[in-house]
Parts: C-alpha cells; structure tokens; sequence
C-alpha cells in the first residue's frame, strides 16, 4: 500500500510544481489593466497613456545611456572607448530588460483595446472554469516573464552597485548613473504598484536562473579574453573569474539574493491586491491561488 502510495504523491508533487512554474493566468486581459481603473475588464486610455510614457522614458534612458559613455576621469590608459562593451554589464542587461517589458506591455494593451469585451469569462463560475482551460496568449506569456524578471534583477542590481560595485573614484554620480542604478528600480515598484496582474513566488526560479546565465556569460567571456571597458580582465572586480573559487560564490550569492527580491516583489503585488480588493469592493478581482509563498 505505501508503495503504490509514494508515486502518486511524487505525481501530485510534480503536478503542483509544474503549475506553480507555468505562464498560464486566467483570465488573460488581467495582463492589460490597471489594477486601479474604472472598468477592470477593458484596458483604459489613462493606463495607455502610461505605458506609452513609460515606454518612450526607459528606451530613451537606455540611448543615452549608450552614447554618453565615456571612460572614468581618472583613467589615463592606452584603451579607447568601445560603446559595445555597454552590453557585457549586468546593469545594463536588466535595464535592457525593463524596456522590453515596457514594450511587450504596450503591445498587451493594444492586443485587449481591440476587443470590445473581455468579461465574458467572468459572469460565472461555470465560465470562469471554462476560461481556464484555454492557453494564455504567448505575448502576454512572454510580458509576464519579462516583467519577472526585470523586476527582481532591478532590485538586486540597485542593492550589489550601491553596496558592492560603486567606487567613487571610477563611477561619477550624476543623473543617468542614478536613473540607471537607481531609478530602475524605482520604476518596477512603480509597476508592481500600477498593473493588475499577479506575482507568483514560484517564478522565482526565472529570476534566478537569468543571473546564473549572466554568471556563464561572464566565465565565457573571462575565457574568450574579453576585457571591461578600461581592460581588466574581469566585467566586476567581484566575477574575477581568475579567482574561480570567489566569482562562483559571488553569482551563487546573486542567485540567492533574486530570490528574496522576487519573495518582495510579491508581497508588493499581493499588498496591491488585497488593498485594491478593500478598497474596491463593487469590482471583480480574479486573483491567482499560486500567488503566495504559501504554494
């Protein structure tokens, strides 16, 4: 009896986690709202608005931050400036990801302005049930992961650059340097805050696995004989992968620390649900049972 017990456990455990790691929400036109509108079943002109803003913003903080590139004052080296040396760094593929989001966010909106009501799904519990065997759409799948992602590497590339990377006698604080290390983010609380779409805990594991990638990355790069833009052999003084043993444990620490930004970011969206649920009772919110820790 305890044999043919332990396979259907170990089944139901793989079922829940395989659930718990998929891009699948229901009902999808969440991913196009603002959790604070009027109608929550059809994307507004204001949250429209926003995304386009918020789009033209990051994209132009990202051009800037490529052409005003220059090499640190007190550098008086042979190197000259390579500008494409701008995507070998951390920050710079975080925030390169949040422009994404932004993008794929703008396109999500556009998709669900198009359809004149998206509500049908929720009229009942039998339909609400039936909704939910119908796939997400991959653009919104792919917005979702996006927005993962970029929010808790913000977080994490905010916390590392001010604790770990920022030198005054090399890194000048001025605007861009702040929006850039700063201001990102910012912003992803800002969307956390805004959007009406859930964060899962178990997504975790996105975040984390896109900083072990930038971990191969860099050893790759170290292999190859890629150099930063003053041409030290390693990207951060702290993935010197001449010293194996500390870069290892450097991105473990990383992956680690995404993690809990990620355990943060969704007790944001949680807080902004639960708020929003409260403070709007009259409203439909359809939230995602594998949103807590406690799944």
């Amino acid at each position: 009896m305890q044999k043919s017990c332990k396979p259907a456990m170990l089944g139901r455990i793989w079922s829940a986690s395989r659930r718990a790691l998929n891009l699948e929400h229901s009902p999808p036109h969440q991913f196009a709202c603002c959790q604070w509108q009027k109608n929550p079943q059809h994307p507004s002109t204001a949250y429209l608005i926003y995304r386009w803003l918020l789009f033209l913003f990051m994209a132009s903080i990202a051009v800037a931050s490529f052409s005003c590139q220059r090499l640190p004052q007190s550098y008086d080296g042979p190197v000259k400036l390579n500008h494409f040396k701008w995507f070998i760094y951390f920050t710079n593929w975080g925030f390169l990801l949040i422009v994404l989001q932004s993008g794929l966010a703008l396109a999500v909106v556009y998709r669900y302005r198009g359809e004149k009501n998206n509500s049908s799904c929720e009229e009942d519990e039998m339909s609400i049930s039936l909704a939910r065997w119908k796939r997400t759409p991959h653009l919104c799948r792919s917005y979702w992961l996006a927005h993962i992602i970029s929010t808790d590497l913000a977080f994490v590339i905010s916390l590392v650059y001010w604790a770990l990377v920022h030198d005054p006698k090399i890194h000048e604080i001025n605007t861009l340097n702040i929006l850039v290390h700063g201001g990102n983010s910012l912003v992803m609380l800002i969307e956390l805050a805004v959007t009406a779409h859930p964060v899962r805990a178990a997504h975790a594991l996105y975040s984390a696995g896109a900083g072990l990638v930038y971990g191969v990355f860099s050893a790759f790069y170290w292999a190859v004989g890629g150099t930063d833009r003053i041409g030290q052999p390693a990207i951060y003084p702290a993935l010197n992968w001449d010293k194996p043993g500390s870069a290892f444990g450097f991105v473990s620490m990383c992956a680690v620390v995404l993690v809990f930004a990620h355990a943060l970011a969704t007790c944001c969206a949680t807080v902004r649900m639960r708020l929003a649920r409260h403070l709007r009772p009259g409203h439909v919110h359809t939230g995602d049972r594998l949103t807590l820790p406690t799944h």
